[in-house]
C-alpha cells in the first residue's frame, strides 16, 4: 500500500479529499467537500476520478448516494473492518503534500522557520518543502516579516546563505498561535503531516483537560477558548521537543497563576511532561490575555494598573464623541466593562497576540460611523502602548460603545431584541424559575423561552442559550449560570446580550396560526388540566431523616401512582445532572416532564419537625413536587413557570411553601390559574 502512495501522482487536494472521506463514517455532501477544499463541485468530482489507484488498494470505491452525498463503499467500508482504512489514512498522513492555498503555504513556511529557529535555512530547502520557487518563498517572507516583527521576532536574510528566524521561545509560540488564528482554517490537516503539529493525540488530550476544567474557564469568550486551546497544544508539542521558555514575567494576582498551576498539573498527568516555573508563569500571562465575559472570577490588577486603565478608558470615551462624553461616562457598565476589556487587550497588543473577532465584518459594515469613532478613540490606546491597534481589537471595543449608545436611545444604533433559550434537561421547575428571573431583569432587551435539551431543531431561531449545565456540543453562544441567579450571572448574560444585540439574525420561517377548532380544543384541555392540578394539590409529610432516594420514591408513588418507576427514574436522572436541592431558597425541587402521566401535579412535602436533617439536604425545610405531561399545552407550562417564578418574586409564597401552609399555597395556585385562563379567553 505504501508503494502505491509513494508512486501515485497525488495532488494535495486529492490527499485532503481522501482524508476527509476516510475520517467520516457517514456520507458527506459534495457542497461541504467543495467548501472544505475551497473549490467547485466540478473540481471535487474531477479529483475523485483520480482516486481509483489508491482506493483499489483497499478494495474500496467512491459512491454517490442521492440526497446524502459522497461515501466510500466496498472493502473496509462495507465489512466494518477498519484496519485497511486506518492503514490508508496512515499512509496518506505520512505522504508529503504541498500546500494547496496561499494561507496554507504561509502557515507551513512559518512552521518550517520555527522548527529550525536559530539556524540558517537555504531558500531552496524551503522552496522544496513547499513545492514552489525560491522567488515565491522570498515574496512569502516579505508578507510574513511584519507580523513576525510584531511578536518580537527577527527575520534575517543572508545573501547567498539563506534565511534565519531568531527570538525567544515565548515569541515563537505567539507568532504561531497568531498565524493559526488568522489563517488556520484551511479545511484539512494535510499541511501539518510532516511536522505532526499540533497532532491529533495532543489536540484530544488538551480538549479533555479543558473539558474537565469547564467550570474554571467558562468566563472566557468562545474565541478566547479557541485561542487558549491552541496555545496549550503548541506548548505541549514544543516542550516534548525540548523547547522550554527560559524566562517569564511574574504576574500580580492569584487567579491567573492558580489556574496556570492547575492546568500545569493536568498537563503533567495527561502527557507525562513536567512544566518548570517559567512555563507556568508564561501560561498565566496567556490566561490573563484572554477576553472575559464578565468581571468575575478575574481578580483586579494592581491598584496602579487599575488607575492607568481607568484613565485610559475615560480618555477613550472623550475621544469617541466629545459632545456626549460626559453622559457616556455616567454609564457605569460602559466604564466597567471597557476597563476590563482593556486589561486583556493591553497584554495581547504588547505581546503581539492576535485574537480574531468573528463579528468584525458585520460590525464594520452595519455601523461604519461608530467604527470610525472607535478608531479615533483607540488612538489613546495606541499612544499609551506605542503599537498600532488592529481592526479586530477596534471592533471589540466598538461593541462596548454600541451598547452604550443603544442605552442612550441613539436612533442610528439598532439594538436588536434578542431571543434566548433556557435549556430544559428533564425538569421544568428550575428552567421556569430561571426564565422568570431573566424575563424580569431583561424586560425589553431579551425574549426568553424554554429550549428543549432533546430538540436541537427548536434552537434554530434562538440567538443564544442559557443553562445550568455545560453545553459543549452546542454551536450556539452559551451562558452557564446558577439556578438562583446572582449578579455575576446577570453580568454574564448582559455581556452576551451586548455582544449579539448589534448583529443581524438569519431569516426565520413564518409560522401558521392554528385553526379555531384547534384553539378551542386547546382551551378545553387547559381548563381540564387546571382543574386537575388544583384538585390534586396536597401537602404531605415525610420523616425528617429520609434520603434523597427515599424522597424521590415517596413523591413518585404518591403523585404518579399510574407510573411511579418512570417518574422516579426521571427525577433521579435529573439529580445526577444537577442537584435539585436549592439551599438558597431552603427547598428541594422535584420536577420533571412525564411521558405517561396525564395529570399535572403541584404538591409540597414537608419533613416531620420542619427541616430535613440529612447533610445532603442542607437544612432545607420542604420539597416542591411539579410534574407536567410532555403533551401539555404551552399555557400549562407557563402556569408551572409562573408558580416557579412566584418562589422568587413572592416572599410570602416561598415562606408558605417552606412551612407547608396549604391555604396560602392554594390561593397562589388559584391566582396563577385565573391569569392563564383570562389570557386564553382574551379577558386580559
Amino acid at each position: 500500500m505504501d508503494s502505491i502512495i509513494s508512486t501515485a501522482e497525488l495532488s494535495p487536494r486529492l490527499v485532503r479529499l481522501l482524508e476527509l472521506l476516510l475520517r467520516q463514517s457517514e456520507p458527506v455532501k459534495v457542497d461541504a467537500l467543495a467548501q472544505a477544499l475551497s473549490v467547485s463541485r466540478r473540481t471535487v468530482f474531477r479529483q475523485l476520478e483520480n482516486a481509483e489507484p489508491v482506493l483499489s488498494a483497499v478494495h474500496t470505491t467512491v459512491v454517490s448516494i442521492p440526497g446524502r452525498g459522497i461515501a466510500l463503499s466496498g472493502g473496509a467500508a462495507s465489512t466494518g473492518d477498519g484496519e485497511p482504512r486506518r492503514k490508508l489514512l496512515d499512509a496518506l498522513s505520512s505522504y508529503t503534500t504541498r500546500p494547496a492555498t496561499k494561507k496554507e503555504r504561509l502557515l507551513r513556511l512559518l512552521i518550517e522557520l520555527i522548527t529550525h529557529a536559530g539556524k540558517t535555512q537555504k531558500y531552496f530547502s524551503c522552496a522544496a518543502a513547499l513545492g514552489v520557487s525560491e522567488s515565491t518563498v522570498s515574496h512569502d517572507l516579505d508578507e510574513l516579516e511584519p507580523s513576525l516583527a510584531e511578536t518580537g521576532l527577527v527575520l534575517t536574510r543572508k545573501s547567498g546563505l539563506g534565511v534565519q528566524l531568531d527570538g525567544t521561545e515565548e515569541n515563537l509560540r505567539t507568532a504561531l498561535v497568531s498565524r493559526f488564528m488568522r489563517d488556520g482554517d484551511t479545511g484539512g490537516k494535510s499541511y501539518t503531516a510532516v511536522f505532526d503539529f499540533p497532532g491529533d493525540d495532543i489536540e484530544a488530550g488538551v480538549r479533555e483537560i479543558l473539558r474537565r476544567q469547564t467550570g474554571v474557564i467558562d468566563w472566557m469568550t468562545p474565541e478566547s477558548v479557541s485561542f487558549f486551546s491552541l496555545y496549550l497544544m503548541i506548548l505541549v508539542e514544543r516542550v516534548y521537543d525540548g523547547n522550554i521558555i527560559v524566562s517569564a514575567q511574574t504576574l500580580a494576582g492569584g487567579f491567573h497563576t492558580a489556574l496556570a498551576d492547575t492546568l500545569a498539573a493536568e498537563i503533567t498527568t495527561e502527557f507525562s511532561i513536567t512544566l518548570p516555573e517559567t512555563e507556568r508563569l508564561a501560561l498565566a500571562r496567556w490566561i490573563q490575555s484572554c477576553r472575559s465575559k464578565r468581571d468575575i472570577p478575574l481578580e483586579p490588577g494592581p491598584e496602579e494598573q487599575r488607575a492607568v486603565t481607568q484613565n485610559l478608558t475615560l480618555d477613550m470615551i472623550d475621544r469617541f464623541d466629545p459632545v456626549i462624553a460626559a453622559v457616556l461616562k455616567t454609564n457605569e457598565q460602559l466604564v466597567r466593562f471597557l476597563s476590563r476589556h482593556l486589561e486583556s487587550a493591553c497584554l495581547r497588543l504588547k505581546d503581539g497576540k492576535f485574537l480574531p473577532n468573528p463579528l468584525e465584518p458585520e460590525l464594520i459594515q452595519n455601523y461604519p460611523d461608530v467604527y470610525e469613532k472607535t478608531k479615533t478613540a483607540a488612538r489613546a490606546l495606541e499612544e499609551y502602548l506605542g503599537v498600532p491597534i488592529p481592526s479586530n481589537e477596534v471592533s471589540f471595543i466598538q461593541i462596548h460603545f454600541l451598547s452604550a449608545l443603544a442605552f442612550l436611545g441613539d436612533r442610528n444604533v439598532k439594538r436588536r431584541l434578542l431571543r434566548a433559550g433556557v435549556v430544559c434537561v428533564s425538569g421544568i421547575g428550575t428552567s421556569y424559575m430561571l426564565l422568570y428571573q431573566i424575563r424580569k431583569r431583561f424586560k425589553g432587551e431579551l425574549e426568553v423561552e424554554i429550549a428543549d435539551h432533546g430538540d436541537r431543531a427548536s434552537w434554530t431561531a434562538l440567538d443564544f442559550l442559557i443553562s445550568t449545565i455545560p453545553l459543549d456540543e452546542s454551536e450556539k453562544p452559551f451562558v452557564r449560570v446558577q439556578t438562583i441567579l446572582g449578579e455575576k450571572d446577570f453580568q454574564k448574560i448582559q455581556e452576551t446580550v451586548n455582544t449579539l444585540a448589534f448583529t443581524k439574525r438569519g431569516a426565520e420561517q413564518p409560522g401558521r396560526s392554528p385553526s379555531f377548532e384547534k384553539r378551542l380544543d386547546s382551551m378545553i384541555d387547559i381548563f381540564m388540566q387546571s382543574r386537575k392540578l388544583l384538585a390534586g394539590f396536597a401537602v404531605e409529610s415525610i420523616k425528617r431523616d429520609c434520603t434523597f432516594d427515599e424522597l424521590a420514591r415517596f413523591a413518585s408513588a404518591r403523585f404518579a401512582p399510574e407510573n411511579p418507576e418512570a417518574v422516579y427514574h426521571a427525577l433521579t436522572a435529573r439529580e445526577a445532572v444537577t442537584s435539585q436541592v436549592v439551599g438558597e431558597l431552603g427547598i428541594v425541587l422535584l420536577h420533571t416532564l412525564t411521558a405517561n402521566n396525564a395529570t399535572p401535579v403541584f404538591a409540597v412535602i414537608v419533613p416531620e419537625g420542619g427541616v430535613f436533617t440529612g447533610d445532603y439536604f442542607r437544612q432545607t425545610r420542604s420539597c416542591v413536587v411539579m410534574l407536567l405531561p410532555a403533551s401539555a399545552p404551552r399555557e400549562m407550562t407557563e402556569l408551572i413557570g409562573g408558580i416557579s417564578g412566584a418562589l422568587i418574586d413572592m416572599p410570602a409564597f416561598l415562606e408558605a411553601v417552606r412551612a407547608g401552609n396549604q391555604e396560602t399555597i392554594k390561593a397562589v395556585l388559584e391566582q396563577e390559574i385565573s391569569e392563564i385562563i383570562a389570557r386564553c379567553t382574551g379577558e386580559k
